[in-house]
Parts: structure tokens; C-alpha cells; sequence
């Protein structure tokens, strides 16, 4: 992604700032898992947005001051030991042309550097960028930061920017579509690797590594999110992660996957026939899944309410529900229907926006995920898409995926 992105995002923030304030935005740290290791680390998204790079402990700040915007990257400067033991890279020339920031101070230099800022200009507003899910979170760095300008400036108003860069990253731009394509493509070759492979009698983890190694092979340290591979009743839990069981002859196994690219996500659910072959019961109520998810699909359009595409394959399939008997009127689909049909997607898996009433616009990305699940017969059926709203429709950036029933069949039976 080239620096002008970066930079037209930074000045498209500034506009929305007023006069005489500043904002900031962490990138996150180290979490510590166990003994001397620590979790994989995982950038603060809306940093990477503003600047493009994944570094741990870093900051950016905006000044605007007098009509003019100013901007500093504080990051931390790695000493001998942590080159020599762990290989930490530190390049200020590419950093400043990777971002277009051309100004980096050490993170010690932060308290000096707010406090020249407050004592030459008459700052009134600052702009923190700070995203909390609950409350008993422990504080983040954002946070503290906050606190602690509070505590010793108190005449400070202190803003939370976090929704103004979500509203940013609810359309995506050129660079950010081709990141989800090749994305998408990723997890397409992976997903064709594990039907080229699955056979009964394997585990799900066994089948879930043609997954990974696919992955792996495009350079990737981790796919999107923690794999879902459900077989037979392990389907019907939302969010079986374990991974550990048998697949046998005749069960049907869930997939709820998805590749990364530069952080941009996939998100994709298929059910196959471990077997590679349905049974005709397995093929009906598969295909009452699949009805309500192309329905909906077929109505992702700029201008439609994203909340009412769920409402439409929902009551797409209660419709064919009742056809076969399995319920007596719609509203009773809540038997085997429990969770919503999509989300946005981008940075995040589950990407910021507002889930309510937003109205589709051309370039944003979300997925529909419409499922059945069956505790009673040991099936669980989800078929999820990454979807892309153009001018006039959508486009499906996973519809390279297998997924109807006769697709499935005939790709499982090469090689068989």
C-alpha cells in the first residue's frame, strides 16, 4: 500500500479536528502468556490504518495548531541486546517513507515533548483513540495516557476519535479491496487443499493443517481468526474451537475460516461431506441454507438496509421449512436458527461500523452467514461469503469457494 493512502487518511482525521488540539493513537503492547513468552501481538487496527506499520509500542500524534498540522510518530529505538537476542529491526529512513512522517522521537522523550506542547500553545482539545469492549478490561495504553493527561491538565477535553476512524474504515479504498482479493484467494486455494485431502476417519485437526500449510505457504504467521472444523454434532456448537474429533463416513464437517492479507481479512463458512457425497437429507436441508444465503446476496446493493438482509434469508428459509414440515410456522425457525447473518470486515474480522442502521454503500465489505443447526440429527449447516458492494450489486470475493451441492460433489471426487 503506498504512503498516499496513509497520508490522505491523517489529513482526512485532521479536518474533522478543531483548532489548538492534538490527537493520539497506540499501536499496543506485549501481552505476556506464560513463563517468559508472550502472545502473538496484534496491533491496534486503527493505528495500522493511520500509518501502515505493525510495530509494538508505538504512537502517533496529530497537532494542529493555528491552521497547521504537524505529525510525530513516537516509537520505541530497540538497544544492542534486544538486536542481538530477538532480531528487532529499526530503519528510520523507511519508516518515514513507508508512513510520510517525518518526524520520530523516542517514546522516553513523550512526557517532555506534551509538556513543550502545552506550554507553547494554547491547546483545549485532545483527540485519544481508544476502542473498550467492557468495562473491567484492564486499562490499555491509550487509556493510561488519557488518565494521566487528565490528572495533570484537568482544563483539557478530552475526545474519544475512535468512531470518527471507524467511520473512515467503513469504505474501503483500491488498496484495501485488492488486500481482501488476495485475501479471498488465499483462503480459496487453502479451502480446495483440505477437500483434496479429507477423507473419513481423520481428525479435524488433521484436516484443519491442509488448511494452515496453505496459509503458511503465502507467508502467513496465523489465518484471520482461530479455525472453526466441526464435525457432525460438534456443528451445532457455535463456537467449537477443539478441533479434536473423528470425522466419520457420512457426517458433514463445518468450516468457519479465513485467510489474512497485510491484516486485510477473510471470512468464509462451507459445509462439505466428509465423504465427499451427500445423503439426500443432508442435500435438502443443506440447500435450504444455501437458498436463504444467495436470496440475500442477490439483494446486496448500495442503498438496501444492511439489517434487513439478515431478516431475508431468515425468512427465506423458515419458508422452505415449513415446505418440509421440519416447523409449523416461521417464527418456530428460532428452533434451529441462533445467531445473526453477517458482519462488517476489513482490518478486523468482525470490522467496526454501526450494525444497526447502516445503509450499503458502494466499497464497503461485510459477510452474510445464514445457518441451520440440527442438534437432533447431528447436522449443522453455516455457508458464510465475504462479500463486496459495487456500483450496482455485490460482488462475492469468496464465490471461487465451493458451494453448491453439485459443485462440492464433483471437486471431491477428483482424484478419488
Amino acid at each position: 500500500m503506498s504512503t498516499e493512502y496513509y497520508v490522505n487518511r491523517r489529513k482526512r482525521l485532521a479536518d474533522t479536528m478543531a483548532d489548538n488540539s492534538f490527537y493520539f493513537v497506540c499501536s499496543g503492547n506485549l501481552v505476556e502468556s506464560t513463563d517468559d513468552s508472550n502472545y502473538i501481538f496484534q496491533p491496534y487496527r486503527n493505528f495500522v490504518y493511520l500509518t501502515g506499520l505493525k510495530d509494538v509500542d508505538a504512537a502517533l500524534m496529530i497537532v494542529k495548531t493555528n491552521g497547521s498540522v504537524k505529525e510525530h510518530l513516537f516509537m520505541h529505538i530497540p538497544t544492542e541486546h534486544e538486536l542481538r537476542w530477538i532480531g528487532t529491526r529499526f530503519d528510520a529512513d523507511a519508516i518515514k517513507s513507508k508512513t510520510g512522517i517525518a518526524n520520530l522521537v523516542p517514546n522516553e522523550n513523550w512526557d517532555s515533548f506534551i509538556s513543550r506542547l502545552l506550554f507553547r500553545n494554547d491547546i483545549q482539545d485532545v483527540y485519544m483513540d481508544m476502542a473498550r469492549w467492557d468495562m473491567n478490561y484492564a486499562p490499555n495504553e491509550a487509556q493510561k495516557r488519557a488518565n494521566r493527561l487528565k490528572e495533570i491538565y484537568p482544563y483539557l477535553k478530552l475526545h474519544n476519535a475512535y468512531h470518527t476512524v471507524c467511520k473512515m474504515r467503513s469504505v474501503k479504498d483500491a488498496a484495501e479491496i485488492a488486500a481482501h482479493r488476495k485475501a479471498a484467494a488465499i483462503t480459496e486455494e487453502a479451502v480446495k487443499n483440505i477437500l483434496s485431502n479429507m477423507k473419513p476417519g481423520m481428525t479435524e485437526s488433521q484436516i484443519e493443517a491442509y488448511y494452515d500449510f496453505v496459509i503458511k505457504s503465502h507467508g502467513g504467521k496465523f489465518p484471520a481468526f482461530t479455525t472453526i472444523a466441526a464435525t457432525g454434532k460438534n456443528a451445532c456448537i457455535m463456537h467449537y474451537v477443539d478441533n479434536d474429533t473423528v470425522a466419520n463416513d457420512g457426517d458433514l464437517i463445518l468450516f468457519d475460516l479465513g485467510a489474512q492479507y497485510d491484516l486485510y481479512c477473510t471470512d468464509v463458512s462451507r459445509t462439505y461431506p466428509v465423504n465427499g457425497k451427500f445423503t439426500e437429507r443432508q442435500k435438502q436441508l443443506y440447500n435450504i441454507v444455501l437458498k436463504g444465503l444467495e436470496v440475500a446476496e442477490s439483494m446486496s446493493k448500495p442503498g438496501q438496509l444492511k439489517s434487513e438482509l439478515q431478516q431475508i434469508s431468515k425468512k427465506v428459509m423458515a419458508e422452505e421449512l415449513v415446505k418440509i414440515g421440519m416447523i409449523e410456522k416461521e417464527e418456530d425457525i428460532s428452533k434451529y436458527y441462533f445467531h445473526g447473518s453477517g458482519h462488517f470486515i476489513g482490518l478486523d474480522v468482525h470490522d467496526v461500523g454501526d450494525y444497526d442502521d447502516i445503509v450499503l454503500a458502494e466499497d464497503m465489505m461485510f459477510t452474510l452467514e445464514p445457518g441451520l443447526y440440527f442438534d437432533e440429527e447431528n447436522i449443522g449447516i453455516r455457508i458464510e461469503d465475504t462479500i463486496l458492494v459495487t456500483k450496482d450489486g455485490c460482488e462475492v470475493l469468496s464465490g471461487g469457494i465451493p458451494k453448491t451441492v453439485e459443485e462440492i460433489e464433483e471437486f471431491m471426487s477428483r482424484g478419488k
